[in-house]
């Protein structure tokens, strides 16, 4: 395959098999999910832990990103013309019925008081995930040479040799 004429559906493609075949990846967003959820707990009035045992952050992340990794993406595609509309504040509000399927998923382990506290905790939530996934490089760049057929070694178009 010509490098110059690589397709979106075979970067797509590449990026989702390397991304399923990569545990460690998938480790690091499930450390970042939980982490997510703990700060916003502790940060978030409204938003309060019944029973905490630090052992039960494995659940909360693996619970959480479980929710992440199935429902978020649908909940997105069914509000896709609402994310483009609203400039993407609508990510706070699936944010927040994430949290609230949360706390309907832990049962009694977690509460929150109204739906403010889970419409600020979906705003602190997604921040609080962008910095995490940006600080442990979890994110992906949005140009990728490679993907285009450049290297480091080669000099791109329009730049000198």
């Amino acid at each position: 395959m010509d490098p110059l004429h690589v397709t979106g559906a075979d970067v797509t493609l590449k990026r989702l098999k390397a991304d399923i075949t990569n545990w460690r990846l998938g480790l690091v967003r499930l450390v970042v999910a939980g982490l997510a959820v703990v700060i916003t707990f502790l940060l978030v009035p409204g938003l309060t832990f019944t029973s905490w045992r630090w052992g039960e952050f494995w659940v909360v992340a693996v619970v959480f990103g479980l929710l992440n990794a199935l429902v978020k993406p649908l909940l997105q595609f069914f509000a896709l013309r609402y994310l483009v509309a609203t400039f993407g504040l609508v990510v706070i509000v699936i944010n927040a019925i994430l949290l609230w399927l949360l706390t309907i998923a832990l049962g009694s382990r977690v509460e929150y008081r109204n739906v403010f506290a889970l419409l600020l905790g979906g705003a602190v939530i997604g921040l609080v995930t962008m910095v995490l996934e940006t600080m442990l490089g979890t994110t992906r760049p949005l140009v990728d040479d490679h993907a285009h057929g450049f290297s480091d070694a080669e000099a791109r178009p329009g730049e000198a040799a």
